[in-house]
């Protein structure tokens, strides 16, 4: 397995402590690329830009960028962006703690985790304290670091002995529900619905295990490429129906329960 490549180092700072820290991603990606490619004569495509007014290509070097105000375009340089661009720091600020319960999944963004940084006992003992602290008093760090080119809003947490950084939403990028069509208290269940769909809950409720879940997706198109690659035919598949919504609640629960109790 290839080893994870650091995409920042720098310290974690809460008070007059700095713990040396490395940031690496969380995840892998693990999904399927292609590139695009002209159908007759099998080989890759490039992008160009073209001028929707003058019809010819447009080289990289007379590209701006223009901020569509209505009533025409205000036109910025590269150098211009950057000017608004944060400055560079090698610091995650913890700015407080919170109750990790506290804090609405919404807003979590890109997970990473925080590994320790720097030889001698000393970067590890800060790191373990940060831990051990947090971890049991259930705690996670806010604060605020420059990652690429854009000031971050970052959620600290403790995963396996891990410190696990996750970017996050800024408050007015959440959508606010009540701008949503929900249904109200007129569509409140009976209690003996509610009952049927507390019980059906309880039914399939397990201690979650991501390794029950495979990215079936990726595995059907791994065995499609498999197939073509064989010189099978591959047939697309029809639309499904959208399932409509059932004329009697209680009835479907009632079944599903003794459906679900039967298995």
């Amino acid at each position: 397995m290839a080893r994870a490549r650091s995409l920042w180092s720098g310290s974690l700072s809460f008070g007059l402590v700095n713990v040396p820290v490395s940031l690496v991603s969380a995840v892998r990606d693990q999904a399927i690329h292609f590139h695009q490619i002209h159908k007759k004569t099998h080989e890759r495509l490039h992008v160009s830009y073209v001028c929707t007014k003058e019809k010819t290509p447009v080289d990289y070097s007379e590209i701006a960028h223009g901020f569509d105000t209505g009533d025409g375009y205000v036109m910025l340089t590269d150098d211009e962006l950057a000017a608004a661009q944060p400055e560079k720091t090698r610091t995650i600020d913890i700015s407080e703690f919170v109750d990790v319960a506290d804090i609405d999944p919404v807003f979590y963004e890109q997970s990473y985790f925080l590994v320790p940084l720097g030889d001698g006992e000393g970067p590890a003992r800060a790191y373990r304290l940060l831990v051990e602290v947090m971890e049991e008093r259930g705690l996670a760090a806010l604060g605020s670091f420059v990652l690429r080119t854009k000031e971050r809003l970052v959620a600290i947490r403790v995963r396996d002995g891990l410190l696990q950084a996750t970017t996050m939403n800024f408050p007015d990028e959440v959508r606010n529900p009540k701008d949503l069509d929900l249904p109200t208290k007129k569509h409140a269940p009976s209690k003996k619905e509610l009952d049927n769909a507390v019980a059906l809950v309880e039914e399939l409720s397990r201690d979650f295990d991501p390794k029950h879940y495979k990215d079936r997706h990726r595995d059907r198109l791994l065995k499609i490429i498999e197939r073509k690659r064989k010189g099978q035919t591959i047939e697309a598949p029809a639309d499904p129906e959208v399932p409509k919504a059932v004329p009697d609640l209680l009835e479907a629960l009632e079944r599903s329960l003794a459906e679900v109790r039967g298995s």
